[in-house]
């Protein structure tokens, strides 16, 4: 964590592509701006990110178009914003044009995200490989969301290698966190199994819900701000809430509160 920096950086990271990254990412920066917190999400799947199409943004700036000149103090005031209802939370997404993710330096983006310093919560989003952008991002990551799937055996080698790489490379092992996507996919490998090859126990589970999530990405509405009382929208918030230690919080206060209660009680 750079010095001075008070943001929490989760960057949300895969070795096999197309399992849900720009889903839940989208999913995480929603639910936490629905607790309260300043929130910022930013794409550095810089040639083909999807999060402006997710959250159906059109003209917002990305993170291309921040002049070079710029200090990176003074981009935070650059930033767009995704709205829904009450919820609002900044995006910075991929370049719109494949060409201009070449002008991009990831000493210069590191900066940016050092810098940004008005969000509680930073989530980026990223491709699903091992690149100097990536591995960058997840020096100065808090949290990474290391997204898992038990869908084929071909995704599950590329998890065990991309999950011993990460810790060959000497990332604590309590800052990567396995986060299994569709898990109750109909498919012949079980979970626990995939636990086994990683010899880590799943952080979160995620169920699978196809329909919502095309219906809640061709809505531009993050599953976890829709009407929807679906298990997936629970789970999505539920990790939410893990990385706020949101449900500590609440047993907490009701701890307090019976330990209140009764001291009322007590003293009469």
């Amino acid at each position: 964590m750079a010095e001075g920096r008070s943001s929490i950086v989760i960057t949300v990271f895969s070795t096999t592509s197309g399992i849900g990254k720009t889903f839940v990412a989208t999913n995480l920066a929603a639910g936490l701006a629905k607790d309260g917190n300043a929130v910022c999400l930013i794409d550095l799947d810089l040639q083909y990110g999807d999060v402006a199409n997710y959250l159906n943004l059109q003209g917002v700036p990305t993170i291309a178009d921040i002049p070079p000149s710029m200090p990176v103090n003074k981009v935070q005031d650059y930033i767009g914003e995704y709205r829904h209802g009450n919820v609002s939370f900044s995006v910075l997404p991929a370049p719109y044009q494949v060409e201009k993710s070449y002008t991009l330096d990831e000493r210069r983006i590191i900066s940016i995200i050092n810098h940004i310093d008005k969000f509680n919560f930073i989530i980026v989003d990223t491709k699903a490989e091992f690149n100097d952008m990536n591995m960058a991002v997840m020096d100065i990551s808090t949290i990474i969301n290391f997204l898992c799937v038990a869908d084929f055996v071909p995704a599950i080698k590329n998890l065990k290698n991309g999950y011993e790489a990460i810790l060959r490379f000497g990332y604590d092992v309590n800052k990567v966190r396995p986060v299994l996507n569709r898990s109750d996919s109909q498919t012949l490998i079980d979970p626990g199994d995939v636990e086994t090859v990683l010899g880590k126990r799943f952080y979160h589970e995620i169920s699978n819900d196809f329909k919502g999530a095309s219906n809640s990405i061709r809505s531009g509405c993050p599953l976890v701000l829709s009407d929807s009382n679906s298990k997936v929208k629970r789970d999505l918030y539920e990790l939410v809430g893990l990385y706020t230690n949101r449900k500590k919080v609440s047993e907490q206060a009701t701890h307090n509160g019976i330990i209140s209660f009764f001291k009322k009680l007590w003293s009469r």
